[in-house]
């Protein structure tokens, strides 16, 4: 029986196609993702529209969307106009339910898109990637589609919070 086994592994390892090889060993390709031009390249192979932008300083960054929302990719960790690092970062405008104990309950359930609050009362997400050692094409691809289904449910979050505060404040309204 193992002798059946065996022989039934091997030939399934042998019929692999060649084009299946190929097609495995592009998504091993280890990307360079040190520039912005190189990062918004390997955006759009990934199927996202990346424009490239500059901030008030002058630094190139990518604009890119998904859920109907724009994100941004800034580059980090930057020598020598070489960088070893992404931030994928977006922002909802400000509203009352966007308190300390909002993140909180986000940041203590979720563990790497995190959200904060900054001075204006904008509601910031982020995820910060590592790109020092490279990402190959499949892994960055996943890293896009894992910080659009994390924004996705974080659009959610936000709607159920403001689902309850709209629910806590109608009571109060026929007072």
């Amino acid at each position: 029986m193992r002798i059946l086994l065996v022989a039934a592994v091997c030939a399934a390892m042998l019929a692999t196609s060649p084009a299946a090889a190929a097609a495995a060993a592009a998504e091993d390709v280890l990307l360079d993702l040190s520039t912005p031009e190189l990062v918004q390249a390997a955006v759009q192979a990934a199927g996202y529209k990346a424009t490239l932008e500059k901030n008030d300083d002058g630094s190139l960054y990518i604009l890119s969307a998904a859920n109907g929302s724009d994100f941004t990719i800034d580059l980090t960790d930057c020598r020598a106009l070489k960088c070893n690092g992404l931030s994928f970062q977006s922002y909802y405008k400000p509203e009352p339910i966007f308190t300390a104990d909002f993140t909180n309950r986000w940041n203590n359930e979720k563990r790497f898109l995190k959200v904060s609050v900054n001075a204006e009362g904008e509601l910031r997400e982020w995820l910060n990637v590592t790109t020092l050692g490279k990402l190959t094409k499949a892994n960055f691809a996943d890293v896009i589609d894992w910080y659009a289904t994390m924004d996705a449910e974080l659009a959610k979050f936000v709607k159920e919070a403001r689902d309850a505060a709209a629910a806590k404040a109608a009571p109060a309204a026929k007072k």
